[in-house]
């Protein structure tokens, strides 16, 4: 499964975007968008920035990601009578 992220670019250099990421820093590549500036909000995926966003759009997009927001992530195995 992909993860579609997005965020605000901090910095634009040498074909790549530098994109805060609910607090973490994600390296993009810019292949298929050229005119990213620092301060503009993007969508990435798979590593490539796809498309320019507004803030509320950015938002929206890794409030669909829940598990992007938590470090927590629980997991429950029945085998047989035993439970883990």
């Amino acid at each position: 499964m992909a993860l579609m992220l997005a965020g605000r670019v901090l910095e634009v250099k040498n074909g790549k975007a530098i994109v805060d990421v609910d607090g973490q820093s994600k390296e993009a590549k810019l292949d298929f968008i050229k005119d990213v500036k620092p301060g503009d909000y993007v969508k990435i995926y798979y590593g490539i920035v796809l498309e320019r966003v507004t803030s509320e759009e950015a938002e929206e997009t890794l409030a669909r990601c829940s598990y992007h927001r938590s470090n927590k992530m629980e997991l429950r195995f029945t085998v047989s009578n035993w439970r883990f």
